[in-house]
């Protein structure tokens, strides 16, 4: 009988302890949904530097380690974004195949701040070198029926960028290598887009949805050759049977870039289906225990 109501007892205990946790993970201040987090994403835009592992450490004094953000990424890619704790951080990139604890050639250090959003870009000085610069994106939506854009210049192109949206505004004016331009606010439809640098040029659709952000990123190819590659920095809404693509003779913007890894990150879901779980295990522990005990006082 004793051993029957020890059980008894020790199943509630466990039952009582799960739904507890349970609790905690729900309503606890610092579920993910309660986390203020800052947005990064990184971009290879340097077409002197080979494929490279990508890496974030911080915030400095919570005792992180280095994680990987890109394990190969090339000149071109850009990681889509991570959502980080406010803090300092060191983004690093390293060849592909070298020594993971060797120091970084190419380092940058960085202040993410609660409800931000940057890109940091990396590109060639012209003197072997790299260097990162940050920018600050501007997530907000646009007024309804038009979307914002910008272009960065990642191509080592001989002369100015020139980027004109056919029918509507100047996207890029003499735009040189490195260099990133205001928002331009456009309506919202699919536009046939100009670019031209000296000889070289780029006919291509750029689909602006209502309330999107579109950063096109500009790359150079074999021969002088521009690549364009556009990213959807807020999705807004699709193009609608009210705004037709234009036909022409160019071909459509690639959707480019490299996932981005989980390390540093932390995410605004909230605390995700584990108190269901806890709940779900600790319910037949309570039943259990707690009839046994009833059993255990009616025989007594």
């Amino acid at each position: 009988m004793h051993r029957r109501t020890g059980r008894g007892r020790l199943a509630v205990l466990v039952g009582t302890i799960l739904l507890a946790v349970a609790a905690g993970l729900a309503f606890s201040p610092v579920a993910g949904a309660a986390q203020p987090v800052g947005q990064l994403r990184l971009g290879h835009l340097s077409p002197g530097t080979g494929a490279v592992v990508a890496t974030i450490s911080g915030p400095e004094g919570a005792g992180s380690t280095e994680q990987v953000v890109a394990r190969d990424a090339a000149y071109g890619d850009v990681t889509g974004y991570l959502r980080l704790v406010p803090g300092r951080y060191t983004v690093s990139m390293r060849p592909v195949g070298s020594d993971p604890s060797a120091p970084a050639p190419l380092s940058a250090g960085l202040q993410i701040a609660p409800g931000t959003a940057q890109s940091l870009f990396f590109f060639d000085t012209g003197s072997g070198q790299v260097r990162g610069d940050l920018v600050t994106d501007d997530l907000t939506a646009p007024a309804a029926g038009s979307g914002r854009v910008r272009v960065v210049q990642g191509a080592e192109t001989a002369t100015p960028l020139q980027a004109l949206a056919v029918g509507g505004p100047r996207l890029a004016t003499d735009l040189g290598y490195g260099a990133v331009t205001e928002y331009a606010t456009v309506a919202a439809r699919t536009w046939d887009v100009r670019l031209s640098s000296g000889a070289a040029t780029k006919a291509a659709q750029l689909p602006v949805g209502g309330g999107s952000v579109t950063t096109v990123v500009v790359t150079g190819g074999p021969g002088g050759a521009l690549a364009v590659h556009p990213l959807t920095d807020t999705p807004g809404l699709p193009v609608g049977a009210a705004h037709p693509a234009a036909t022409h003779d160019g071909t459509p913007l690639p959707r480019g870039g490299v996932p981005a890894g989980a390390g540093g990150t932390a995410g605004d879901d909230g605390p995700g289906v584990l108190p269901l779980v806890l709940c779900l295990l600790a319910a037949p522990v309570l039943v259990y225990g707690t009839s046994v005990l009833r059993a255990s006082r009616r025989r007594s």
